[in-house]
């Protein structure tokens, strides 16, 4: 039974109309006007409250803390080291285990650009509640055109046997060529034909892909609590009919698509609020470039002959289906700063520091109008002894009022400015204090607080207050880690093992081949989130403390030879993963490689030789006579007189070849001297007598 082809066309494209409608409206309702009301703060956009002639000064409340926070995860997350590690499963699957690792951080890392995913994911989930993913492996191929000549008839049908390659020209043209005859051995004309022309070469593409997508492009069921149990998700995007038309699809049924008429309200205008950009905007007048409204939609369905419920992948407009086929999973994975129970939609950053921007903009208004009206007070007069009203309207620095009195003071005096309160500055202190306590982030550990620098405050109790004003940020860190870039790294390596193929991956320094079909299945993944980099590099300080009280006394009995090489590899390997030094295998051999094993025979063999003769020479002294050693000494003495007669015959050649040396660089110097005395003396002869002159 194929469900795919029971299912009735119009009353599936009802059903999730039905629920794309629903999700449309769960995401424009409060969840739309946090996200827009996020993007403004953001960007500093002014707050409605402002009043004409006073001041518009809006405070960058949202901005400062969510710079704040994304600059500590970015650090943390793209320091360049393992954050997720796949564990050994057995004692034998260390090293592929190692592998795997290293190539599902290879495909996020450097095949995706992971530092731009992970940075637009946070300030998607720390301005719009959340961030969002799509990983799927894209097939793609691109042509490349070639041109070639003179190819003969074998390397022309060598060519054309290549799969990937296409003919779109091609010349023929006989030449004549001239061999030799094997039996005559004589020169022989023939005609050979040459082949020229275009052909276009397929070149694979496919890899896998991790996509970012824009929080109002993502409708869920408004009943979902997390990504694994909606029954029903959808990604909007915007596609040209030339897009569709180049992956396969009828042109009939594209032509049938209407125009973008989906306007993205919910949370697009906030994010387009800075150069006043909409995508409704966008209109192209050439049919293959005129963009439409996609929904790729995954829904839940009951598979009878299963017994089960499984998604339904449906690519549509709101009218017409373009796919759909079965699926094991949808391909989603998002991230919320401050999830709540229950609830598919977390808080953001930005809606917890809603209000603070508001009180913190109305008091910085008012300390600006106050210092800007007491820089250019009001005045009270008497308009009947001003000459001209019009100098007190025209308030210029240095400007003269004329008046008809002889004491001005009666008729011109400033209005008096009451001083500006000093709860004022307190308020905004207390703001500021409320903002750290909000989102984490303290002005000690952005290094802004001036009061924590004192001489009774040391450096370790500095890092200690800084580490303990991020344990907010960290837990975000966390969830981070655990509910986000864990399964999205499940994903890609699952992905990796259905669809790649051998790559070649740096490994401790080193370039080694890696087949994702060979590594197996894996489930069991661990976290490692450092607080800091600060205290990453004190871990790997106190890792080699240790190293260097372990090595400095091997026999210690309290160590009890439980330090040994292997313990010893892994220890440092550690401390120099900390301190982010990728070829660890260009400094540490691997106690278990052959070539330290063999490199370790070699030393004890010949720790076994040299003891072996020591203990020779010392049998062979020990049964010597006084004579004996008499003798031996004097032939010693007499060998060393020998020796050093040689060198002292060697000196003194070595000093006549430098003598030699040095008189004949004085002679050719000499002769140089002359030779130059010689052409000079040429050279004023020919100038004196005006023709060529050569002395002899």
């Amino acid at each position: 039974m194929n469900i795919v082809s029971e299912i009735n066309d119009d009353e599936l494209l009802a059903s999730l109309e039905n629920n794309i409608n629903a999700a449309d409206s769960y995401a424009e309702s409060e969840i739309g006007h946090q996200r827009d009301k996020g993007h403004r703060y953001y960007y500093g956009q002014p707050l409605g409250n402002e009043r004409a002639g006073r001041s518009q000064h809006v405070s960058m409340d949202v901005f400062d803390a969510v710079e704040s926070v994304k600059a500590m995860l970015m650090e943390t997350f793209t320091a360049d080291r393992n954050i997720c590690k796949f564990d050994p499963q057995t004692a034998e699957d260390f090293m592929p285990a190692k592998m795997a690792t290293a190539l599902t951080n290879y495909i996020f890392y450097r095949e995706n650009n992971g530092t731009k995913i992970l940075h637009d994911v946070i300030h998607d989930a720390l301005i719009a509640k959340t961030g969002i993913v799509k990983r799927y492996y894209k097939t793609d191929y691109q042509f490349e055109e070639e041109t070639f000549e003179g190819l003969d008839e074998p390397s022309f049908n060598m060519m054309v046997q290549d799969p990937n390659v296409t003919i779109l020209e091609i010349a023929e043209e006989a030449q004549a060529v001239q061999a030799q005859d094997a039996q005559t051995g004589q020169m022989i004309e023939s005609s050979q034909v040459m082949y020229s022309g275009e052909i276009a070469r397929k070149i694979d593409k496919s890899k896998i892909c991790i996509e970012t997508i824009p929080p109002e492009d993502f409708l869920v069921s408004p009943r979902a609590t997390d990504e694994n149990d909606a029954d029903f998700c959808s990604h909007r995007t915007s596609r040209t009919r030339g897009e569709l038309l180049s992956e396969g699809f009828d042109a009939e049924i594209v032509a049938r698509l209407n125009e973008d008429n989906d306007l993205f309200e919910d949370g697009s205008l906030g994010r387009d609020s800075v150069d006043g950009f909409r995508k409704d905007d966008h209109y192209d007048s050439d049919n293959d470039r005129q963009h439409v409204t996609i929904y790729e939609s995954y829904i839940k369905k009951y598979r009878d002959d299963l017994k089960k419920c499984v998604y339904l992948k449906v690519l549509h407009s709101r009218n017409v289906l373009l796919d759909k086929e079965i699926v094991s999973e949808k391909p989603f994975r998002y991230f919320t700063p401050f999830p709540l129970p229950h609830r598919f939609h977390g808080m953001s950053l930005a809606d917890v520091l809603f209000d603070i921007q508001k009180t913190q903009s109305s008091l910085k208004r008012g300390v600006v109008d106050h210092t800007f009206m007491t820089n250019t007070s009001r005045f009270i007069a008497n308009l009947s002894l001003v000459k001209n009203p019009r100098d007190l309207l025209d308030n210029r620095v240095g400007a003269v009022i004329d008046v008809n009195s002889p004491n001005p003071e009666s008729v011109v005096r400033p209005l008096p400015m009451p001083n500006l309160s000093g709860t004022v500055f307190q308020a905004i202190e207390n703001l500021e204090v409320e903002k750290e306590s909000r989102s984490g982030m303290s002005r000690m550990s952005r290094g802004m607080d001036t009061t924590a620098v004192s001489k009774q405050n040391s450096s370790d109790l500095i890092t200690t207050f800084m580490n303990a004003s991020n344990r907010r940020i960290m837990v975000m860190a966390r969830n981070l880690a655990e509910n986000f870039l864990k399964p999205l790294m499940h994903d890609i390596y699952k992905l990796a093992v259905e669809y790649e193929s051998e790559k070649a991956i740096q490994l401790d320094g080193q370039f080694v081949p890696v087949n994702p079909e060979f590594l197996g299945d894996r489930t069991e993944m661990s976290v490692a989130v450092a607080l800091t980099p600060d205290e990453q590099a004190q871990e790997a300080q106190m890792l080699l403390s240790l190293d260097q009280q372990f090595s400095m006394n091997p026999a210690d009995p309290t160590v009890g030879g439980m330090y040994g090489a292997p313990q010893r590899h892994a220890m440092l390997s550690r401390a120099f993963e900390l301190l982010n030094i990728k070829s660890s295998a260009m400094y540490l051999a691997d106690p278990n490689s052959p070539e330290f094993q063999q490199q370790q025979q070699q030393m004890q063999q010949q720790q076994q030789e040299a003891t072996e003769k020591a203990s020779e020479v010392e049998k062979f002294h020990a049964g010597m006579t006084a004579r004996q050693v008499a003798v031996l000494e004097g032939q010693l003495e007499l060998d060393a007189m020998k020796e050093q007669n040689k060198m002292i015959i060697a000196m003194e050649n070595m000093t006549h070849e430098h003598e030699i040396g040095e008189a004949k660089l004085m002679l050719d110097t000499e002769k140089q001297t002359h030779q130059m005395e010689i052409d000079e003396a040429e050279l004023a002869l020919e100038a004196e007598q005006k023709r060529n002159v050569s002395i002899g």
